[in-house]
């Protein structure tokens, strides 16, 4: 019947095409280089970057910078060529310690190009003592035997769900078969997948694993952990050797949709970060921007975890049928507590933002975030006045408007992490303002108690107001904002629990633009329900009625029109006619026309 059926079938390394061959001289024909054995003995080197992008061929800052790469090394280059037709360049460096440094320098970026160097001595370098370069021995595949010391070396290494492959160059099974573990020199470069490939089928049910104290310098080798355990939960690499966070990128971001936790402790790319900057602030930023769903890093939770003694989230029950448009409702609140406690938070907050704000830094937690955002446009209220664009000097230095703002460095450095920097290099450094909170009209408030954001449960208030701008204690101007904040229970023996706040503020959030009034919260009258078709309820449209002629499409596009514009319902339809019933065309037609639009064209009251 055949040869004998194998159970296991693990990748195979593709055969080696180089057409850099360090035996014929033939050197790369694709390129033209020229030979490859130059005849004075020295070495020539080949640089490819990606086909997709510009070539380096005649990029003479690529010779400065390999030579600050292979610092303290200093390279002797000679004999440079280039073909544009391939994007090879080449060139001569004087011995084979040069070749082997610029060889281990494969893969590095430049210009947003991964570089791919080859020698003429490759096979030369990997087979040397001591080689750390990226070069790894190909081998035939595994044999049975292999396979069998594997299957035997996870057993010993599997309990309950967690997969235990720390210090894997010290394990006596793999030591006496031989296998040189994923990410060590001269080692199988596909063992890391054969080992996946072992552990998922004898054991498809794990959800932890332990990568810890193997001198791991990338995530290269062991990548196909994401192949054969997507649903992996917790993930650690404690005591390797990771320098840069681009080498955690072969598991980032959807390659590992349900990662929770992460332990990077006691590695370079960790303990860099945090000398260089004093704090693990900007460190968390990049390790979550690549692994997006983690909950705990390092054994800390992303966020703080609180607890909220308020009662449970109230969740109403939505009506049968829902009427569209809604109408508008004021301020919302989920229970009486979460009403009670927000009223009260934002009464203490608002009164000593005006009067004392460097009296805030007990209201806010140890690691909290504080954003602003400006909206320098003139407000359509203010357009209707005809009023000048608003000075925001004050505020654009710290806004953080991600419409605007594109780089990623500069938007981090426009975050204001931890009390004492939200407040002093944030809230001291704006206007001084006045919130009047004895016109209760002039503001709007939903919160409500939430789970998900956090470990715990928390209040979620999302503020609309206005507050006047003072200059010097005069009278200034007025402006709009929205204010988001969430909050939690200030811990016993806290600075907030000792300064009389029962909140802190765990995330602030401010909006300011131009001044716009509050009639867009003022609560509207319940329009009167009929019975509908099937007796479902249904709205009565009896606030404007439709002229004769006008169809029901026409008089909604007409109402919609007034709203965005401030016309009335007749200006409205005349507008719309002119402008082929197109809404946008109509609002671009009335603000191109709006000084000579008449008195009487206005909704009658406009705004206040």
């Amino acid at each position: 019947m055949g040869a004998e059926k194998k159970n296991f079938s693990p990748y195979q390394r593709p055969k080696r095409n180089n057409n850099i061959s360090s035996s014929s001289g033939a050197g790369d024909t694709r390129s033209g280089a020229g030979d490859s054995i130059d005849p004075t003995g020295t070495v020539v080197i080949f640089v490819t970057g990606r086909s997709d992008m510009p070539s380096l061929a005649n990029d003479s800052g690529l010779y400065d910078f390999l030579n600050r790469k292979a610092s303290p090394m200093k390279l002797n280059i000679t004999s440079k060529r280039t073909n544009e037709m391939s994007g090879v360049m080449s060139f001569v460096v004087g011995d084979f310690a040069q070749a082997r440094v610029l060889r281990n320098l494969s893969g590095i970026r430049y210009k947003g190009q991964k570089l791919s160097i080859k020698t003429s001595v490759d096979d030369k370098i990997a087979s040397s003592t001591g080689d750390s370069g990226p070069s790894q021995r190909p081998s035939a595949p595994p044999s049975h035997g292999t396979i069998d010391a594997m299957r035997n070396f996870m057993r010993s290494r599997y309990n309950n769900g967690f997969l235990n492959l720390e210090n894997m160059t010290q394990d006596s099974i793999l030591r006496a078969a031989k296998i040189i573990p994923p990410g060590q020199t001269r080692g199988r470069s596909d063992v890391g997948t054969v080992m996946m490939k072992v552990a998922a089928e004898l054991f498809p049910e794990t959800t932890t694993i332990s990568f810890a104290m193997n001198g791991i310098r990338s995530l290269q080798p062991i990548s196909a952990v994401s192949i054969y355990f997507p649903n992996l939960q917790n993930l650690s690499f404690k005591g390797n050797n990771i320098q840069y966070f681009r080498d955690l990128e072969y598991l980032s971001g959807k390659k590992l949709p349900h990662l929770k936790e992460l332990i990077l402790l006691d590695n370079p790319v960790r303990d860099r970060d945090l000398a260089k900057n004093n704090d693990d602030l900007s460190y968390r930023s990049s390790v979550l921007r690549l692994f997006p769903s983690i909950v705990m890093l390092d054994q800390v939770p992303v966020t703080n975890k609180i607890s909220f003694g308020l009662g449970d989230i109230l969740k109403d029950d939505l009506p049968e049928h829902a009427v569209l448009p809604a109408q508008i409702k004021g301020n919302f609140f989920d229970n009486a507590g979460t009403e009670a406690t927000a009223l009260e938070f934002l009464a203490s907050y608002l009164k000593l933002f005006d009067t004392n704000r460097r009296s805030l830094e007990h209201a806010y937690d140890m690691n909290a975030t504080f954003s602003l955002q400006t909206m320098t446009p003139i407000s359509p209220l203010q357009k209707r006045k005809n009023q000048a664009a608003d000075n925001w000097a004050g505020y654009i230095s710290h806004s953080r408007n991600l419409s605007k703002i594109k780089d990623l460095d500069l938007r981090v450095k426009k975050m204001f992490y931890g009390s004492k920097s939200v407040v002093q290099d944030g809230l001291v450094t704006m206007p001084e303002t006045k919130h009047d909170l004895s016109d209760a009209s002039k503001f709007c408030v939903d919160a409500w108690q939430t789970g998900g954001l956090l470990p715990g449960v928390c209040i979620y208030i999302c503020l609309h107001g206005e507050f006047e701008e003072l200059h010097h204690g005069a009278q200034g101007l007025m402006k709009s904002f929205d204010r988001t904040f969430i909050i939690a229970p200030a811990p016993p023996g806290s600075s907030a629990a000792m300064n009389g706040w029962k909140c802190l503020i765990i995330s602030d959030q401010l909006t300011i633009r131009g001044y716009n009034g509050s009639e867009a919260w003022q609560p509207e009258l319940a329009l009167p329900m009929i019975a509908g078709a099937n007796g479902v309820p249904s709205a009565v449209t009896t606030p404007q009625v439709p002229m004769p002629g006008v169809s029901a499409e026409q008089h909604v596009k007409a109402q919609e029109l007034q709203r965005l514009t401030g016309l009335n319902y007749p200006y409205a339809l005349q507008c719309l006619t002119a402008s082929g019933w197109d809404v946008a065309k109509g609002v671009a037609l009335v603000e191109g026309n709006r000084a000579n639009i008449p008195a009487d064209a206005w909704q009658q009251p406009t705004f206040s």
